[in-house]
């Protein structure tokens, strides 16, 4: 198997990201979570978004990324400004100055894992493909060699995005109210970026892995990864597929980010012709070190040891061992 060093080559003309950018809010108790009770914790305010936490992970690898968002006028909107010019990501954003920035808020556990979120999200609506007519717009969806796009829009507006680009598109599902918007265009992505969850809304199948990846087939999926929290995850590729262990972590900082960099980094490496085996690899590394330590220039090299020493891939099996 090639592993894809640091040094892994770029989709010619960058990446085009269409997506979210927001305002992330996060409260982590500092106990043992209680549900229905007040739990004593820390709020921080920080910018992401599924496809600017990909755009991020995108640039800690130095590739070229152009971000496609929407907001609003308010002082959500320049916080976003300012976190797109501190990565260098170029921004593209349709901007409605009355209307208010999308903003998320999570409560995570003691540990780090996600109890419950809330998105308020409703201006990506506006994000229609009328609105992505307009003409710099549409030059740019023409001369992308990879578009990565987030179930955060809708619809019709992922169709749009499909029909208007060339390149290699993938996608990632957000959360599983969201990912049904994925069905009509899922046989023409090149690769999904879904968890277990997702993959059992966007198909209704219930039963075990093999149903679960029979029924992405039949959706049209040919690419696929699927996590299920720090288990081996399910590769799908082509007629193939397998499973791979993460890293082991046990100083997990804050899990949100970790599938949105997993989808960037794999999704990088594949668009720079690695087999996807290796992409994958990869994504896990990059996604090991986001809710750990963080991103940051030493990202790639890091990610490339990490992913060489992952365990090597397991054959397809209905249940995976964690």
């Amino acid at each position: 198997m090639t592993d894809v060093g640091c040094t892994a080559r770029f989709p010619v003309g960058g990446m085009l990201l269409v997506g979210a950018a927001h305002v992330d809010r996060i409260a982590r108790s500092s106990v043992s979570f209680r549900p229905g009770a007040s739990n004593p914790g820390v709020l921080r305010e920080s910018i992401g978004g599924a496809s600017l936490n990909a755009a991020v992970a995108l640039r800690s690898f130095g590739a070229r990324v152009r971000l496609v968002s929407a907001r609003g006028g308010d002082a959500g909107a320049a916080a976003v400004i300012d976190e797109l010019a501190r990565h260098g990501i170029e921004d593209e954003a349709i901007v409605w100055l009355d209307r208010e920035t999308a903003s998320y808020t999570a409560i995570l556990d003691d540990t780090g894992e996600l109890v419950a979120g809330v998105a308020d999200m409703a201006i990506y609506d506006m994000v229609t493909p009328r609105a992505l007519s307009r003409r710099h717009l549409r030059e740019g969806l023409a001369s992308a060699s990879a578009l990565l796009v987030d179930a955060n829009l809708s619809a019709p507006t992922l169709k749009a995005l499909c029909e208007r680009t060339q390149g290699l598109r993938a996608a990632i599902a957000v959360s599983p109210e969201k990912v049904v918007r994925l069905r009509e265009v899922a046989p023409h992505l090149d690769l999904v970026f879904l968890s277990l969850a997702e993959a059992r809304a966007l198909t209704g199948c219930h039963g075990p892995l093999g149903e679960i990846r029979a029924a992405l087939s039949t959706l049209g999926v040919r690419r696929g990864v699927v996590t299920d929290g720090p288990r081996a995850v399910m590769v799908i590729d082509g007629t193939a597929a397998f499973h791979q262990r993460p890293a082991s972590i046990t100083n997990v900082r804050d899990v949100t980010g970790a599938g949105d960099t997993l989808a960037a980094v794999t999704f990088l490496a594949y668009a720079g012709g690695h087999p996807l085996a290796s992409a994958v690899r990869l994504g896990l590394a990059a996604s090991a070190l986001r809710i750990t330590e963080g991103l940051g220039p030493e990202t790639a090299s890091r990610a490339a040891r990490i992913a060489k020493a992952l365990p090597p891939a397991l054959p397809f099996i209905e249940d995976p061992v964690a």
